[in-house]
């Protein structure tokens, strides 16, 4: 009994411990796998962007990024507009886990935005990055 007590206890340690600075990478790295919810998602979404519609676009963005920046999980949420081809854009989203940005999935702003950007893009879209880092390994 002692024995398991023991082992309870440990685990409960090293959960409650994820956050700490002083973790090793090694140390570091099983608490990102122990709570994959915990990983920061990072995603560069690059879009085409038909050329009547890129005014509305922006247009749209901005609204929408000035709502996402409220939410609590964003970290960041900006829009770059190519220098050589003024119809190619790339979003960059972090945010600090997949609770967060499944929530910002079901906000009212997002759907908004998504109605007014209808029929907007173009189909030769390249394909989404998605990175999921683990950010006791990865400091600011």
């Amino acid at each position: 009994m002692k024995h398991f007590i023991c082992i309870v206890g440990c685990v409960l340690v090293a959960f409650t411990g994820c956050r700490s600075e002083s973790k090793t990478a090694a140390e570091a790295d099983m608490c990102c796998v122990a709570n994959k919810d915990s990983l920061e998602i990072i995603m560069n979404i690059p879009m085409k962007i038909k050329p009547e519609y890129v005014t509305i676009f922006k247009t749209a963005f901005d609204k929408c990024r000035a709502a996402t920046m409220q939410e609590e999980a964003c970290l960041a949420y900006d829009l770059f507009q190519s220098y050589t081809d003024s119809t190619e854009f790339h979003l960059f989203e972090r945010w600090k886990n997949k609770p967060g940005h499944l929530a910002h999935m079901e906000q009212e702003h997002l759907k908004v935005y998504f109605k007014e950007i209808e029929g907007s893009r173009d189909q030769t879209d390249k394909k989404m990055i998605t990175t999921i880092v683990c950010p006791i390994l990865n400091p600011k």
